[in-house]
């Protein structure tokens, strides 16, 4: 039993790699390129959660990948961690995992600033304008 669900795993964690290869623009490495940025992004939400479950599943991954018979003897693995990592895929093609959460908003940030930033300026200017018609007023 436990080989079938390390294959089953080797499966669905290929099929995020994958994912997370095209969301970045890389080759391979994906799931450690996704590993790397979240570790980054300190404030990504439900990144305590998500990130020690990958590193955990990246490690294993490896175990299969460089030891020969380690996906026959291997029960580390259970059902629920397949099915976390099939969770967690979905998330991913839907856009709802950790770091395009984080970006999102990130983005959504930097575009309030920036007009923020237009509207002091702009009233700034107004002010100013301001100004100057009521020392030509009175000057007068």
């Amino acid at each position: 039993m436990s080989k079938r669900i390390n294959e089953k795993f080797l499966d669905v964690y290929i099929e995020i790699d994958r994912c997370c290869c095209e969301k970045f623009g890389i080759s391979a490495g994906g799931i450690t390129e996704y590993i790397n940025r979240l570790s980054n992004a300190r404030f990504a939400p439900s990144r305590d959660e998500v990130l020690p479950r990958l590193v955990r599943y990246r490690n294993l991954r490896n175990v299969f990948a460089h030891e020969p018979a380690a996906i026959r003897r291997n029960g580390e693995l259970m059902k629920a961690d397949v099915k976390w990592l099939k969770r967690f895929l979905n998330y991913l093609k839907r856009q709802k995992d950790p770091i395009s959460k984080y970006l999102k908003k990130a983005r959504r940030y930097a575009r309030n600033r920036r007009i923020r930033r237009y509207v002091i300026a702009a009233a700034v200017v107004l002010l100013l304008f301001a100004a100057m018609i009521m020392y030509i007023y009175f000057t007068k």
